[in-house]
């Protein structure tokens, strides 16, 4: 996928907070943060928007097991984001304005290529069976992918995600947890040395997104 900007800028007119649809993720977003259209060059779409301006995301990854709460409340703060699709339910007149083309166009022009995004968008995410947003920033190398059941997130060292109140699955170099819909909680510390837990870590995270989400979706339907 080949990325570029066009100059139709959106500034935001004030700090506001959303929730999204499955309660699972709460973003910040702040005044003066501005918008940039992202287009995908070969099918000549808008695929999205960059963001220029913090913005922070809380999500709610915490399930409760029958052994106790499993799982983390991560809050991050991104300085240059790019979400995905281009229809977001927060990008409304509400929040945002139209404004004159920027003249340092060439920085974010710059930018986006920093994005390696390697994977073939559709409105369905690979592996997600709702319409989703999907969050990525470059610098830290983070990812979310967000839909009306389930959240998932992606850093170097971890991949965790829930769906719905009750099913998580944690993925680490040192240990693979899930925990089904009626509170069992498994450990692959329980099944397999933690060795193949990571050499199935980084199996999991060197492959492309497509087939990634397509794992996270079979982890997700067989416990």
């Amino acid at each position: 996928m080949r990325l570029s900007i066009e100059n139709r800028p959106l500034k935001i007119t004030h700090s506001f907070e959303y929730t999204l649809d499955n309660k699972q993720v709460k973003l910040s977003f702040s005044k003066n943060a501005i918008l940039l259209p992202v287009f995908d060059d070969r099918r000549d779409i808008q695929i999205g928007f960059l963001l220029d301006g913090p913005v922070g995301v809380i999500g709610d990854l915490l399930v409760h097991s029958k052994e106790g709460a499993v799982g983390e409340i991560i809050e991050e703060t991104y300085s240059s984001t790019l979400f995905l699709p281009a229809k977001l339910p927060f990008i409304t007149f509400d929040h945002v304005k139209e404004i004159r083309p920027l003249d340092n166009i060439e920085i974010y022009e710059n930018q986006i290529q920093d994005f390696k995004v390697h994977f073939k968008y559709d409105k369905h995410f690979p592996g997600m069976k709702e319409e989703g947003i999907l969050i990525t920033t470059n610098k830290s190398k983070h990812l979310w992918l967000i839909n009306k059941s389930a959240t998932f997130f992606l850093k170097p060292s971890e991949i965790i995600g829930r769906r719905g109140e009750k099913k998580l699955v944690w993925l680490s170099k040192n240990e693979i947890l899930t925990v089904k819909e009626d509170g069992s909680l498994k450990s692959s510390k329980d099944l397999f040395s933690v060795k193949k837990a990571k050499q199935y870590f980084d199996r999991f995270v060197e492959v492309p997104l497509g087939i990634m989400f397509s794992r996270f979706r079979e982890l997700f339907t067989s416990f």
